[in-house]
């Protein structure tokens, strides 16, 4: 799901944390190549983790957005849980992000 402004993104946010369900937002950019290698896999584990909010964030139309995340380098994974931000990968890695999303989806 495509995030494109801090209030889409806390709407979001409030959403999932209603929910009781894990958020990963995950930062990106079109001219990052380790984002265009990882995009698939994001895609993939949205779709094997139904009960998961996958959000997503360009931050070069969402400068708002990685502005208030204090984004330094793409791509960037937060998982969050309750509005709080419980863990992070940063970079392109898979093992990581699979291993952190399978952590965290079954607490």
């Amino acid at each position: 799901m495509g995030i494109h402004s801090t209030g889409e993104l806390d709407t979001k946010l409030n959403a999932a944390s209603r929910a009781s369900r894990l958020a990963v937002l995950y930062f990106t950019a079109t001219w990052c190549g380790p984002c265009r290698v990882i995009s698939p896999l994001f895609t993939s584990l949205a779709e094997k983790y139904p009960k998961v909010a996958f959000l997503k964030a360009d931050i070069d139309e969402a400068r708002d957005v990685a502005g208030r995340w204090n984004i330094s380098s793409v791509p960037t994974f937060f998982f969050i849980r309750k509005g709080k931000e419980i863990d992070q990968v940063v970079g392109a890695d898979k093992n990581g992000l699979e291993r952190k999303l399978q952590q965290h989806a079954a607490a």
